[in-house]
């Protein structure tokens, strides 16, 4: 698979964590260990989430605060990563 990284999303509408309001997530390369976040590879919702937060070095609940769009955006940029292995 080849990309460019970091994969920059730019948010719909930002998200706060802490004191700063995050408007874009940056997806760096994944390395092996990065797929030991997925708990439950065969929901691949959920591992798709967990991926995209070890990737842009953020915890999970900041990921679980994105609006239906930028879910969808972020579920697009990561997905191929969970099936190229397939």
């Amino acid at each position: 698979m080849s990309a460019t990284y970091p994969i920059v999303i730019t948010l719909s509408r930002p998200v706060r964590f802490g004191d700063d309001d995050i408007t874009e997530l940056k997806l760096r390369e994944p390395l092996a260990g990065d797929f030991r976040a997925l708990n439950e590879p065969s929901d691949v919702f959920a591992s798709s989430l967990n991926l995209a937060a070890e990737l842009a070095g953020l915890p999970a609940s900041v990921i679980d605060r994105l609006g239906l769009d930028d879910t969808q955006a972020v579920i697009k940029a990561v997905n191929p990563f969970l099936f190229w292995f397939r």
